[in-house]
């Protein structure tokens, strides 16, 4: 009888005789497991923001990994695959927001699954977000409501309603309540940034509703995320004749308090805080906007329109009534106005300006934007500087500007001047003055002379 445990295995000293399931027991043993155990990322937590066109999940992770997300159907739901992942302990989510019914987690061998229940088949994105800003890294899940930006478009479109009498459109403000979802913006003390300015929003909205001739329109109602560029399309889409974009100030110096104003400035920031300010809300983008989006082209397409010189004059100007309100009244200290390229400011073509209503690393300032009856004086006195704001742009109006007298007065060119300042006290563009000065550059030195619009005034 052939004995298997005295039979002799090739390869091992000594003459050792092993049996085949020992031997390979013992290689497998030494193979790593294809578990998370040892390299996979940690889902810590899985969190959800659901909004008007869109919800949005997002899985916290312990370390950047490789995903797949997929869409089944019968019954319809997204399944999101961490490659070698474990989940820390999550229980499952209920959501019933009309798109999303749920949210649920099936460990495996070989990665962990995030399943996400479904209404109905929607158009989805799913992309990566590293680490940054206090944030660990992320695999974002937009979900698509039908008919909303990123939404397939429908097969055919409806006929246009029959004409009718319509009265006079309302001045409509469009207001930004800064941040949402999974950006909180400042954070003191517990206290976010996100929820204050939304509350004062509502409660402006609500007071410009009330006026006649007046329409509020809201760019999030909610505790979601709309992208900068949403917002900026959707003051486009509503036919906003004035932005305000709200939020909260921070700094280091904790004795600093009360409100600041900025308008757009295409030529940088006024001071090194509101560069570092413009910076921090210009990297909120970050969360959900397409990689290629080049908003700086629609920027320099804007400059070469004559508007855009009225609209940074109007914008300086609801800037400075916006102060004067503030000042005006018993609830909080005007401080100064200043520019900055935010980015939320610099694609609209009407009057914009983001107000910082109080600094929330002022402890009593602090104090005052957790309080209602507060939100409300603030949201009324900035309700106060628009409509001081458009009847002042009303009385200019009537004024009316003197004519133009052609491209006949000469200019001698000083210290600190830029072609965009001339452009923008000459009622013109940058482009203009390039074309009748044969500029080959938009760079002018000191005491070259240029040929300007005149307006019957010497300057």
């Amino acid at each position: 009888m052939h004995n298997r445990l005295s039979e002799r295995r090739p390869g091992f000293r000594g003459g050792a005789t092993w049996p085949a399931a020992v031997f390979l027991w013992m290689l497998a043993s030494l193979v790593p497991a294809p578990a998370s155990a040892v390299n996979g990322a940690r889902v810590l937590q899985v969190r959800h923001f659901s909004g008007p066109e869109h919800t949005r999940v997002v899985l916290d992770l312990s370390r950047p990994c490789s995903f797949e997300t997929r869409e089944v159907s019968d019954p319809p739901r997204l399944a999101v695959n961490v490659r070698l992942g474990r989940f820390d302990s999550l229980a499952p989510l209920s959501v019933a927001d009309g798109l999303v019914t749920g949210i649920r987690f099936n460990s495996g061998r070989t990665r962990a699954q995030v399943v996400i229940d479904l209404t109905r088949s929607a158009t989805f994105k799913c992309f990566s977000l590293p680490a940054g800003d206090g944030r660990p890294d992320r695999v974002v899940i937009d979900i698509f409501r039908p008919g909303s930006l990123g939404a397939p478009a429908p097969v055919a479109a409806a006929p246009p309603p029959a004409a009718v009498a319509r009265s006079p459109r309302p001045f409509t403000v469009v207001i930004d309540p800064g941040h949402g979802g999974e950006d909180p913006g400042a954070i003191r003390k517990g206290v976010e940034e996100k929820d204050i300015v939304l509350a004062v929003s509502l409660e402006m909205a609500r007071l410009i509703d009330s006026l006649p001739g007046y329409r509020a329109v809201l760019t999030r109602k909610g505790d979601y995320y709309p992208t900068l560029s949403r917002r900026v399309d959707l003051a486009s889409e509503r036919e906003g004749d004035l932005f305000l974009s709200i939020h909260c100030n921070t700094n280091r110096n904790t004795k600093l308090s009360g409100m600041e104003v900025y308008f757009l400035s295409l030529q940088g920031a006024t001071d090194r805080e509101a560069r570092e300010l413009a910076d921090k809300e210009n990297a909120a983008n970050v969360v959900g906007v397409d990689p290629g989006a080049r908003p700086d082209d629609m920027v320099m397409s804007i400059l070469m329109d004559l508007r855009m010189s009225q609209i940074l004059h109007e914008s300086s100007r609801l800037a400075e009534h916006l102060l004067t309100a503030a000042d005006n009244s018993d609830h909080v200290k005007g401080r100064k106005s200043k520019q900055a390229g935010f980015q939320v400011l610099r694609s609209l073509a009407m009057p914009s300006a983001l107000v910082e209503i109080s600094y929330l690393s002022n402890a009593e300032d602090r104090r005052r934007l957790q309080d209602p009856a507060w939100q409300r004086q603030a949201a009324s006195v900035m309700v106060e500087g628009v409509m001081a704001w458009r009847r002042d742009e009303a009385a200019l109006a009537l004024l009316g500007d003197p004519p133009a007298t052609g491209w006949h007065e000469r200019y001698k060119v000083r210290q600190g001047d830029s072609l965009w300042g001339l452009a923008r006290r000459h009622g013109t563009t940058v482009g203009e003055i390039s074309r009748h000065n044969n500029l080959g550059s938009r760079a002018i030195m000191v005491g070259q002379i240029l040929r300007l619009p005149g307006r019957g005034v010497s300057q």
